[in-house]
């Protein structure tokens, strides 16, 4: 299995083997790094690391895996589209003067763009809309599902965890609600670990979401805890991942990823696949250098 991680520059690695390289023409050094799946395609957003309240955009390349990665300019945020083959980036023309343009893969806009506010954060589209956080950081922060061609809200929460298919994952702090959007009907889940914000990422088919329970170090250790668990979006029910929870040093380093086989990919010192159903992980043979471990990472 070869994943991308977010390392600075972004390494690509391969579970059995070890390190295949770094991406050729991305920037490495101190940077911000993260990376997103866009269908098949990872792309990489790659920034100077800022501790100001505004912060220069991060430049936006496409791995393609066969040659050098293509620039798609400068961006605050991407999102994937729903199609699988283009991004939504808000691009920022000013110093508060921003647009949300959609963009092929291929670097071809599909038009202008409109008018958003600098501080807006693209997450992904679905059929239903563009997942959106407005006000990010601020009191005013909130959610919004969006018809991104009118700009028209299609549903708003404080929270919501993740958009998976026809389904809105909403936040709570002792439960969680998958709200159907094709028929409005909004389902309770109890959560089987307290925490009113852990970390959802929903499979490629929008069938199961996993959720990250992890906790972060006590004062005075390193010791960090994950704790994964799957959520059937259809029933509501949960199946804890084998060998949850265990002890990790890396929790705020290391990526979840699923796969086109509807694997569960972890890298956390080393590379671990889970197939729902499965007794155990498969482990790769390479291990992971601390250099290398990163909070995202992607997989074909």
């Amino acid at each position: 299995m070869e994943l991308l991680l977010a390392t600075s520059p972004p390494t690509v690695f391969d579970s059995d083997s070890g390190v295949r390289g770094t991406l050729p023409g991305v920037p490495g050094g101190e940077r911000a790094v993260s990376v997103l799946r866009v269908g098949h395609t990872p792309v990489v957003l790659t920034a100077p690391i800022c501790s100001q309240a505004t912060c220069d955009p991060a430049e936006v390349f496409v791995y393609l895996g066969l040659s050098a990665p293509r620039s798609l300019g400068k961006a605050v945020s991407a999102a994937p589209g729903a199609d699988g083959t283009s991004v939504w980036l808000i691009r920022q023309d000013g110093p508060d003067l921003c647009r949300l343009e959609h963009v092929a893969l291929t670097g071809v806009s599909f038009g202008r763009g409109t008018v958003a506010a600098c501080r807006t954060v693209v997450r992904v589209e679905t059929s239903h809309g563009l997942l959106i956080t407005v006000g990010g950081g601020t009191a005013e922060t909130v959610d919004v599902l969006i018809d991104p061609e009118t700009g028209r809200t299609v549903q708003q929460s404080p929270r919501i965890l993740a958009a998976a298919g026809d389904r809105l994952l909403l936040g709570g702090l002792t439960d969680l609600t998958v709200l159907n959007l094709r028929d409005g009907a909004r389902k309770p889940v109890t959560l089987p670990v307290p925490q009113p914000n852990p970390y959802v990422l929903p499979s490629r088919d929008g069938t199961l979401a996993v959720v990250d329970f992890g906790t972060p170090s006590f004062a005075g250790t390193s010791t960090q805890t994950r704790d994964l668990w799957l959520l059937n979006l259809t029933d509501g029910t949960w199946q804890q991942a084998p060998s949850m929870p265990y002890s990790t040093e890396n929790l705020k380093h290391s990526g979840l990823e699923w796969t086109g086989a509807g694997d569960l990919v972890v890298d956390d010192g080393v590379v671990a696949a889970w197939h729902p159903g499965e007794p155990a992980w498969r482990l790769g043979k390479a291990k992971l250098s601390a250099a290398q471990q990163a909070a995202g990472v992607a997989t074909s």
